[in-house]
């Protein structure tokens, strides 16, 4: 049997998991302690996803525990109450040898994908490891490590350090997203078991959990496996998400930072809404005429007019307690004047990159603008959900985000309707003072 169901999963990561879909309308059971379970049954699928989605982000951590949450998601499939670390480790083989879990800012994903004979296998190791994670002193020492490599990565690529720097500016320093999404490394490294423990207990309990089944599994067998596994799971009210939003800026400021390298790289952001605001279709095609493609305008007039960026565009980070939209650009921070003398060129093409966000309010888009990034934002959604762990992840975050997972086909609907005055208004109202974040080469 497990020589198979490895044998089936090898073929499916070759040959890839695209192809046809045939799939019923999802359905949605809540349990007597909350805990909500969607599944949607694709008979034709050749994988099972599950997905597991914990209400709980880095508004939940403590000040002085900053990176908690992120070492109780690494810590979940090390060992059990019920199981050893040896078994638990069997059982993850035999489901294909990987669980992924994913510490984000407004929830936590656990993700696993399988075959649909490994299905029972990989719904039971799943309700092991939200219910009853044992965090012993080796399971955390090895989450240490994963938590400060990522704590590494957040400080040293430059995208992500730049971004961590524009967010205090964008967010009040009380603002959870104004902090380090993986949190302070000092108290990574002295966090116990114990504080692990308890984070888990508060958080992780059914009224916070949201599971998605996508693939060859009918959804009441999945409803009645997981009622089996969860149902008795005692119902504990965790504490929710405040009703966090973005507070428009009094006025523009910035920040300089030096981190080694060759390049300079520039952001300039904005606070608006976040993905659960009405606002947030306009606010998606907005972002996508600025810096989406290689016909937006960042693109047209800072790489192809002038010749400027390495890596260019805009983001609009799809959080929930307010958002912001930003765009961004790496250059190398010198050109040889015709002297050959090197000359700074940072301020210039921060002036360029923050005239051309500003362009949308002085040359309102044109329908033609408009029409081009919303086909462009419907056919990337579409090519998004290629895979059966994509579609799970859809439905689950859109329901563990409080859209419901419905959302997920009102999408490019949504979009569709989006008309330029739309645009226009979401433009005059939040693209006014900026916060710009300048990450300088050095040593």
């Amino acid at each position: 049997m497990k020589r198979r169901v490895l044998l089936a999963l090898l073929s499916l990561i070759f040959w890839g998991y695209a192809g046809s879909v045939a799939t019923a309308e999802p359905v949605k059971r809540v349990l007597s302690n909350g805990a909500v379970i969607v599944v949607s049954h694709e008979p034709s699928a050749r994988v099972v996803a599950l997905e597991a989605f914990l209400k709980v982000g880095v508004w939940a951590e403590p000040q002085d525990k900053r990176g908690i949450g992120l070492l109780v998601s690494r810590s979940l499939f090390g060992s059990t109450t019920n199981e050893t670390m040896q078994t638990l480790a069997q059982e993850i083989e035999r489901v294909g040898g990987e669980i992924r879990s994913y510490w984000q800012p407004d929830y936590t994903e656990i993700s696993i994908t399988t075959v649909a004979e490994a299905f029972d296998d990989a719904a039971w190791l799943l309700a092991e490891g939200i219910k009853n994670a044992q965090f012993e002193p080796e399971v955390v020492e090895r989450a240490k490590k994963e938590a400060l490599a990522e704590a590494q990565a957040e400080r040293t690529v430059k995208f992500r350090s730049t971004f961590m720097a524009l967010r205090t500016l964008l967010y009040p320093p009380s603002h959870p997203y104004a902090q380090p999404f993986t949190g302070n490394p000092m108290y990574i490294e002295r966090a116990t078991s114990q504080e692990l423990q308890e984070f888990h207990r508060r958080f992780y309990t059914p009224d916070n959990l949201v599971i998605v089944v996508v693939g060859n599994v009918p959804a009441e067998r999945a409803v009645e496996k997981f009622t089996t596994l969860l149902g008795s799971w005692e119902a504990r009210s965790a504490m929710r998400r405040p009703n966090l939003a973005s507070t428009p800026l009094q006025e523009s400021s910035s920040v300089v930072r030096e981190q080694k390298g060759n390049t300079a790289y520039i952001m300039a952001g904005y606070p608006v809404p976040g993905l659960t605001s009405a606002e947030y279709p306009a606010l998606v095609v907005l972002d996508a005429i600025l810096g989406r493609g290689k016909s937006s305008r960042i693109f047209v007039n800072l790489r192809d007019a002038s010749g400027i960026g390495y890596e260019i565009g805009s983001f609009y980070p799809p959080l929930a307690g307010g958002s912001c939209l930003l765009g961004f650009v790496e250059i190398a921070p010198y050109r040889i004047s015709a002297a050959g003398v090197p000359v700074l060129v940072v301020d210039d093409v921060q002036k360029m990159l923050v005239q051309q966000m500003q362009s949308i309010r002085t040359t309102p888009p044109t329908e033609q603008e408009v029409e081009r990034a919303k086909k462009l934002i419907i056919g990337t959604y579409a090519l998004r959900h290629q895979r059966v762990r994509d579609r799970a992840y859809f439905l689950g975050w859109y329901e563990a985000i409080g859209l419901g997972y419905g959302f997920d086909q009102q999408f490019a609907d949504r979009i569709a309707g989006v008309r330029r005055e739309d645009v226009l208004r979401v433009a005059e109202k939040y693209l006014r003072n900026v916060a710009i974040a300048v990450t300088m080469p050095g040593d």
